[in-house]
C-alpha cells in the first residue's frame, strides 16, 4: 500500500481551516487599503493580550525584531552581559550581539533542555543586565526560578516564548512573568501568520509604550521623533491571518496535547529512546515534540524512507555556532546542550494531524528499533562472529 507523505508540518491544512474567513478579511483589506496599521492589527494587538492575561501587546514585523526592540526598550548598553541558553534558535543570542551586548551562555537542563537556574545563576557577573528565558519546543522554562534569581539580581528577564503560544506555568500564562515578553508568528509557530510576524507584551506600560515608539521609527507624533528607532511593524495582511488563527489557538493547543500524549504511549517503552520531562507546575503546548535518541540520523533516513518526515531543532548548540567563535567557548562547558544537538529528533506535530498518521509513526519507529535488536543480535552470536 502506498502512503502519502506525513511532514513535520502541514501548512496546506493550516490555510484550508480559516480560507474562507481569511477571504473575507483580506478583500476588505484590499478595498480599504490600510496595509500598515488599522483596525486587523489593532484587533489583534487588543484579542492576543487578552489572551494572554496581559495589558497590552505591541505587533512587530518578525520574532528577531521583537527581541532587539525589547533589548532596547529595557536599555541594553554596549558590553551589557545577557545570560541566554546555549541551546536555542540563534536569534536569542544574536539579538543581544547586534545591538553590542555580550551574550552569556547557560548550560541547560538535562531532562527538559530549558534554561537551569544553577548555571544561570553561576554567569552571574558584575556587567549582567538581564536574562533571556527560552519556553523551548512550548515547554515552559523554571519561571518561578530564574525570575527570583532576576529579583534578588537586580536583573531584568525576557520570555523568548516564540514556541509557547498559550502555555500555561502555575496556572498562568507564560508571558506575564517576564518585564517584556517576545513572540514569532512564522507560519510553523503555534500561531503562525503566512510570512513574517512578531509581538512584544507585557504588563509594564511605559516599557512597552517605548517599545511601540522604538518599532516605528522613534516616533511620538506624525514627523516627531523623540529616539532613533527601527522600521518594524506587523502589518496588516498577516495580522489578519492571527485574528483568523487566533480564537482557534485553545482547541489547536489542546490537540496538540493529544497527539504528544498518543506518541508518548505508543513509544515510552522503548528503552532506547526517552521524551523531554515536563514540569507538573506546566501545560506544555507542543510546538515540537521530541524525542531523544543515540541513533537518531539512521532514524531520521529510516522514517524518510517510509514517507515520515522529521526534523532536528538544532543540530548545533550556540556555543558551537562559528558566529560566535570571538566567545571562546568550549563545548566541554556545555555538556548538555552538546549532547542535545546530537541527539534531540522532533517527529510529526501539528493540530491537523491525524490519529492514524501518529500510528503510522510509531510503527515506522516500532519497526526500526526492531530491526536494530535483529541487526544487534546478529553482530552478537558467536555464528556471525565466525
Amino acid at each position: 500500500m502506498t502512503h502519502e507523505m506525513i511532514p513535520v508540518f502541514d501548512l496546506e491544512r493550516a490555510v484550508a481551516a480559516i480560507r474562507s474567513e481569511l477571504d473575507r478579511r483580506w478583500s476588505r483589506l484590499l478595498t480599504d487599503r490600510r496595509f500598515v496599521g488599522g483596525d486587523e492589527v489593532q484587533t489583534f494587538e487588543r484579542d492576543f493580550s487578552r489572551f494572554l492575561e496581559v495589558s497590552e501587546s505591541v505587533g512587530v514585523a518578525n520574532g528577531t525584531d521583537a527581541l532587539m526592540v525589547a533589548l532596547r526598550a529595557l536599555g541594553l548598553e554596549p558590553g551589557d552581559e545577557v545570560i541566554v541558553p546555549a541551546f536555542t534558535f540563534i536569534a536569542t543570542a544574536a539579538s543581544v550581539s547586534w545591538l553590542g551586548g555580550r551574550p552569556v551562555l547557560a548550560d541547560v537542563e538535562a531532562g527538559t533542555l530549558n534554561l537551569d537556574p544553577e548555571q544561570v545563576e553561576a554567569k552571574i557577573r558584575d556587567r549582567t543586565v538581564g536574562v533571556i528565558g527560552v519556553h523551548l519546543y512550548g515547554r515552559p522554562f523554571e519561571v518561578d526560578a530564574i525570575r527570583a534569581l532576576c529579583d534578588t539580581h537586580d536583573l531584568w528577564l525576557i520570555e523568548d516564548a516564540a514556541q509557547a503560544h498559550g502555555a500555561r506555568f502555575d496556572g498562568r500564562r507564560v508571558g506575564s512573568f517576564g518585564d517584556v515578553a517576545t513572540w514569532s508568528f512564522y507560519p510553523s509557530k503555534n500561531l503562525g501568520c503566512f510570512g513574517d510576524g512578531g509581538a512584544i507584551s507585557g504588563n509594564n506600560g511605559e516599557l512597552l509604550e517605548r517599545a511601540r515608539r522604538l518599532a516605528n521609527h522613534g516616533r511620538s507624533r506624525h514627523y516627531f521623533h523623540r529616539e532613533v528607532g527601527i522600521n518594524s511593524r506587523l502589518d496588516s495582511l498577516q495580522a489578519a491571518v492571527l485574528n483568523c488563527r487566533l480564537p482557534g489557538l485553545e482547541e489547536d493547543n489542546a490537540r496538540r496535547r493529544e497527539i504528544a500524549a498518543r506518541y508518548r504511549s505508543r513509544l515510552d517503552h522503548f528503552d532506547e529512546l526517552s521524551f523531554l520531562e515536563d514540569d507538573a507546575r506546566a501545560e506544555p503546548v507542543y510546538h515540537q515534540l521530541t524525542i531523544r535518541l543515540d541513533a537518531r540520523d539512521a532514524l531520521r533516513g529510516h522514517l524518510k524512507e517510509r514517507g515520515i518526515g522529521s526534523t532536528v531543532h538544532y543540530p548545533h548548540g550556540l556555543h558551537q555556532q562559528p558566529a560566535f567563535e570571538g566567545l571562546d567557548l568550549e563545548p566541554a562547558d556545555y555538556p548538555v546542550a552538546t549532547r542535545a544537538a546530537a541527539d534531540v529528533l522532533c517527529l510529526p506535530m501539528f493540530p491537523e494531524l491525524t490519529t492514524g498518521e501518529v500510528d503510522r509513526v510509531c510503527d515506522a519507529i516500532a519497526e526500526f528499533f526492531s530491526g536494530h535488536r535483529t541487526a544487534n543480535a546478529l553482530r552478537a552470536s558467536p555464528v556471525h562472529a565466525k
